[in-house]
């Protein structure tokens, strides 16, 4: 449908269907190839790759020409001698069911040729291997080893590990022109042009087009149904034997991350707390209780202690700054909710939610005995009975509002600030997968190993979330001048200052709120 394409996303080659265009189905966002129904997942890497070993090492360690030759050979003896070989698709798990005639008049001319026999020893380092023992008879070789062909092994499988791949294409091309070859494949009139262009691969056609329908294809030939007597794929045995037999390489993209020197803001902290106090004292109208000018300012000030407490300990670019940046995320949005609406009702709600849930919180460690040890029972009591005797006062259970954030973001209109931080902030408060995933592991760069997650010592990462906590703290001071203005102080950000010396010159300021900076020392 025109206008309705997959976007490329931003961040990289990869084609997404944009969130606007997927559908929901009561809580869940489905993929767009639920629409399809009935859709078997295969995947290559975990089900293919390995039982196809050996036209990995060709196609990945050999020059292409070369490699493909060599697969066109096998495919030309093949299907002079289809009958002979029946349905066997040229993977190790069906291979190893040939006769020593069959599999050597396929195999034997290949390993002929030096350089493709030094490479294709390398299937004998796996023990488990379905068809050892007719390599081990067309390569004239014992054994190997391990310190030999690891190194190759794993360039072979790199090549070939994105499913995508050109090498890996190759040798989906080669299964399935294995199905041609065996007079399995019927094309229609409609189809035969693309058809010709797949069996005179990769010279024939546009490849932009070519190399997905031979994928397509390829795919087809997993399906069970397609060869209900084929044994089960060699794969998981491969995988162990890897695992087993090479070591891990440990990597994480943040090992280079340089630490942004924020001793600077630390004096903004201080000017604007203190003009910010000041501000208080000077829109001060009443002692008695003010549920509207205490949130407003509670708010702000407690935006800002975030930010200090982030700075002091020098969480920015560590796992905690998403913790803290969800918070003051949240206060920023409580805030706009709170200022848009600029109802007494509302305000003195947001104020007696907070009261009640220390009521509850009192009332469920009165009686404990392991108290946790950042609360007293004492300053609980205090808090809950400010305004009223702690017995005069209801517990709400629920969200203070009766509104999730979501919806309050939406009616104070900050719903593009909610999109943007708050889903992937929230994994790191709840410790989502995702969270879990960034903060504590890295990758292992060996192939054999499947490129799986390991973790790594506690570190900080490149990206670094005091940027995105002064906005915030800056959007919040915003908020509050629109019911108690004026108030001109904002927080500026130094661009290019490194700590250890790694960067002099402290660049120029820059405004983290879409205005032109005011300097901390203007007075309102």
């Amino acid at each position: 449908m025109a206008g309705k394409s997959k976007k490329k996303s931003k961040s990289g080659n990869i084609r997404v269907t944009p969130l606007d265009q997927l559908q929901r189905n009561k809580n869940v966002i489905e993929s767009p190839f639920r629409r399809l129904g009935g859709v078997n997942l295969s995947s290559w890497v975990n089900e293919v790759l390995a039982d196809a070993l050996w036209s990995v090492l060709i196609a990945g360690l050999l020059p292409r020409e070369k490699a493909l030759a060599a697969f066109r050979g096998i495919l030309m003896t093949y299907k002079q001698n289809h009958e002979r070989f029946g349905g066997t698709m040229l993977v190790h798990s069906q291979l190893a069911h040939l006769s020593p005639d069959n599999f050597d008049l396929l195999f034997k001319p290949l390993c002929q040729d030096e350089e493709t026999r030094n490479i294709l020893l390398a299937l004998l380092v796996f023990k488990t291997l379905p068809d050892r023992s007719h390599w081990l008879r067309v390569l004239e070789a014992q054994d190997a080893a391990w310190a030999e062909h690891a190194e190759c092994l794993a360039i072979a499988v790199a090549h070939c590990f994105d499913h995508q791949s050109e090498a890996a294409t190759d040798c989906r091309w080669l299964r399935v022109m294995t199905l041609a070859a065996q007079g399995r494949i019927i094309i229609t009139e409609a189809h035969s042009e693309i058809f010709q262009e797949i069996i005179e691969y990769p010279n024939l056609g546009d490849m932009r087009k070519v190399r997905p329908s031979i994928r397509s294809m390829e795919m087809m030939t997993r399906n069970p149904e397609f060869n209900k007597e084929a044994p089960a794929p060699w794969s998981e045995a491969f995988w162990n034997e890897c695992w087993k037999n090479t070591n891990c390489m440990p990597f994480h993209r943040d090992e280079e991350a340089a630490r942004t020197d924020y001793r600077y803001l630390f004096d903004q902290i201080i000017e604007v707390y203190t003009s910010l106090t000041k501000h208080f004292f000077d829109t001060v109208r009443t002692t008695a209780v003010d549920p509207r000018h205490d949130g407003c300012f509670g708010l702000v000030f407690y935006a800002i202690q975030h930010l200090m407490y982030a700075l002091k300990a020098a969480t920015g670019q560590n796992v905690a700054s998403r913790s803290i940046l969800r918070t003051a995320m949240e206060v920023y949005v409580t805030l706009s909710f709170l200022v848009k609406k600029d109802d007494e009702t509302i305000w003195l709600q947001y104020r007696n939610y907070g009261y009640g849930q220390t009521k509850l919180a009192y009332l469920k460690n009165m009686s404990s005995t392991d108290i946790p040890s950042f609360i007293t029972l004492e300053l609980l009591e205090s808090i809950a009975n400010e305004d009223i005797w702690i017995e005069h006062l209801d517990i709400k259970l629920g969200a203070w509002a009766d509104k999730n954030l979501r919806k309050m973001a939406e009616e104070a209109e900050v719903k593009e600030i909610y999109d943007r931080y708050y889903d992937t902030l929230s994994g790191y408060v709840h410790g989502n997968w995702m969270a879990v995933r960034h903060s504590v592991f890295g990758e292992c760069l060996n192939p054999l190993h499947r490129f799986h997650r390991i973790p790594l010592p506690p570190r900080e990462f490149e990206q670094d979330a005091v940027p995105d906590l002064v906005k915030i703290v800056n959007l919040c001071l915003e908020r509050l001048t629109s019911i108690y203005p004026p108030f001109k102080p904002r927080f500026r950000l130094v661009s290019g200052v490194i700590s250890e010396g790694k960067g002099d010159n402290p660049g120029q300021t820059q405004s983290t709120d879409g205005q032109e900076p005011v300097p901390i020392n203007d007075s309102q």
